[in-house]
């Protein structure tokens, strides 16, 4: 019997974010549930509470990819789809934290996602189209894309 408990306790080691299947991302602005946001719904822009540029915050889980917590490269790119004009873009390094239950359970997740817009002003945004972009790589080179798309609207400031 105490054979068997430790060699079960021995298969716990592995880490439950290993690059087990194939490597993907999913991306939702940071109100919505993975898998719920329609294309065409509004994608938030407002101000942060700490100051500064205009930002939309989404989240992020992958999967297939290891070592995330280590670090990782993200790039998130706002487009207009008429035309593929570059409206913000901003790239950054951050690790990424192993989930251990619930439904992202051995996925990977990014919080605090901020797409930045720089110079512009919500009313200059507010109704525009966008499509979102949303690159992942790994320290080992392996990257990991999304999209969405959605309209540009104010978020409620209080």
């Amino acid at each position: 019997m105490w054979l068997w408990l430790l060699a079960c306790a021995e298969g716990g080691d592995e880490a439950p974010c290993e690059a087990l299947g194939s490597p993907s991302v999913e991306i939702a602005p940071a109100e919505i549930d993975f898998g719920a946001f329609e294309e065409g719904a509004p994608l938030y822009v407002g101000h942060p509470p700490q100051g500064g540029a205009l930002y939309s915050p989404f989240h992020a889980r992958v999967e297939g990819l290891a070592d995330l917590d280590l670090g990782t490269r993200i790039l998130l790119t706002g487009t207009d789809p008429a035309n593929d004009t570059v409206i913000a873009e901003t790239e950054y390094e951050q690790r990424l934290v192993c989930a251990n239950v619930g439904e992202s359970a051995g996925q990977w997740l990014g919080a605090d996602l901020h797409l930045r817009f720089g110079d512009w002003t919500v009313e200059a945004l507010a109704g525009r189209p966008m499509t979102l972009t949303l690159a992942v790589e790994g320290l080992d080179g392996t990257a990991v894309s999304a999209v969405l798309e959605g309209v540009l609207a104010g978020m409620e400031e209080g």
